[in-house]
């Protein structure tokens, strides 16, 4: 009986544990990225008149490190939140790079909001709080 309570005490540690790892992860990695999304959008909308072609470059400098971030972020993230969930963001990301690319910032403003919001919802979603449990 005592080895049986020691194994299940041992396995609920285990839990909390690993929850408590995979939360911060999650948290820090969310707010890392929203972070660089907010600051791309202000980039962005920093000048109401056409950016110039440094200021392009450098908003190509960050979107590619967001998009070097999130490859490293998927690839850890993935072993404990939904693949589909992680695909919408990557699906936004996507769209992001196009909008850039084609210098539709008005639609990447957009995009950028929708990015962040999928984000905080992974984030909430996964969180370790009664609401999700019950």
């Amino acid at each position: 009986m005592l080895k049986e309570f020691i194994i299940c005490t041992i396995i609920i540690v285990g839990i909390f544990i690993g929850n408590g790892l995979t939360q911060g992860y999650t948290e820090d990695s969310i707010q890392s990225m929203n972070q660089k999304l907010v600051n791309l959008e202000e980039m962005i909308h920093k000048d109401k008149s056409a950016l110039t072609n440094e200021e392009k470059e450098k908003i190509k400098i960050v979107e590619e490190e967001i998009d070097h971030q999130w490859e490293e972020m998927f690839s850890k993230l993935a072993y404990y939140i939904e693949h589909e969930e992680l695909e919408k963001f990557s699906k936004n990301l996507e769209n992001i790079k196009t909008y850039l690319k084609m210098e539709a910032y008005e639609d990447t403003t957009k995009e950028i909001g929708e990015g962040i919001f999928i984000l905080n919802h992974i984030e909430d979603k996964y969180s370790f709080n009664l609401q999700n449990i019950f």
